[in-house]
């Protein structure tokens, strides 16, 4: 599928809510006719689930920007690579606390479109991807159609961090439908 902007890989609207949901890998690097594009297009609250830590590293352009209302709130867990299959399930599972309920209320109560972030785009806003669909009805194919479509998205970057990283397991990566599936299941 592609992303909506250039400067990032995996800007996408979600497949439900009438547009108003904008999932993203961080945008780092937006010009302004990106910033522009996404004030034309709607989009007012900006919702960033990245820890503090990679906030003061990597500033997002966003959060100073005029017209955008700019939350920081960061998803419980999900900052660093799991060690194994297990590590990682446990990650997604505990991102499933109170704190997601306020995001998913952020998101949901937006004024107008809503985006928002982590990262890569992958792992805490698949998970927050996922509740909201499930919040808005969504079954589990359509979710899961969506977890996925990150992996077409992000097949290059993750090649290119492997290449640097091999001791790092591909599998702790690359969206597979068992982990979502999971989320899912915790969800019932």
């Amino acid at each position: 599928m592609g992303s909506l902007l250039e400067s990032t890989l995996n800007t996408r609207l979600l497949p439900a809510g009438g547009g108003r949901f904008v999932r993203s890998d961080c945008p780092l690097h937006l010009t302004d006719g990106e910033v522009a594009f996404l004030r034309e297009t709607g989009v007012t609250t900006v919702v960033d689930l990245r820890s503090p830590e990679e906030c003061a590293a990597a500033p997002c352009r966003l959060e100073g920007e005029e017209g955008f209302f700019y939350h920081h709130l960061p998803v419980t867990g999900g900052e660093r690579i799991p060690k194994n299959a297990e590590e990682l399930t446990a990650i997604y599972l505990g991102m499933l606390d109170g704190r997601m309920d306020e995001i998913v209320d952020t998101i949901l109560n937006a004024p107008g479109r809503a985006l928002f972030f982590c990262g890569s785009g992958k792992d805490r806003t698949g998970v927050v991807s996922a509740v909201l669909l499930r919040r808005l009805g969504c079954d589990d194919a359509a979710i899961i159609g969506d977890y996925l479509e990150t992996k077409a998205n992000l097949t290059e970057l993750i090649n290119a961090y492997l290449e640097k990283h091999p001791e790092v397991d591909p599998a702790l990566l690359i969206p597979d439908v068992e982990n979502i599936k999971k989320v899912l299941a915790a969800l019932e």
